[in-house]
């Protein structure tokens, strides 16, 4: 993994959001707190977009979408689904998926 650490600011999320979820561009940002190779940003009221700081590879997060649901009813615990994903643009360098 990359040491390099990508800055994620609300406006870059605003900015992914427009170009490749328009729809959901509209809803309200807040930062949360927290993580290591992941900044996590609370969109409205049931989103949180996830978007690698640390890595600017999609390997980790792809293996996550492929493996978490398969997993997740096995687990005694609610697992949050990726229900959107987004791809690298000029603005990042880094995937910004939407969960639930």
């Amino acid at each position: 993994m990359s040491g390099t650490e990508i800055e994620i600011t609300a406006d870059l999320v605003r900015d992914l959001l427009r170009e490749q979820h328009p729809d959901l561009a509209g809803l309200t940002i807040r930062e949360v707190a927290g993580g290591w190779g992941n900044q996590m940003w609370r969109l409205g009221d049931e989103l949180v977009v996830r978007m690698q700081r640390m890595d600017s590879t999609p390997d980790l997060q792809l293996k996550e979408r492929r493996w978490l649901p398969v997993l997740a009813p096995r687990l005694p615990l609610p697992v949050p689904t990726p229900v959107r994903s987004g791809e690298p643009s000029e603005g990042s360098p880094c995937k910004c998926p939407c969960r639930n």
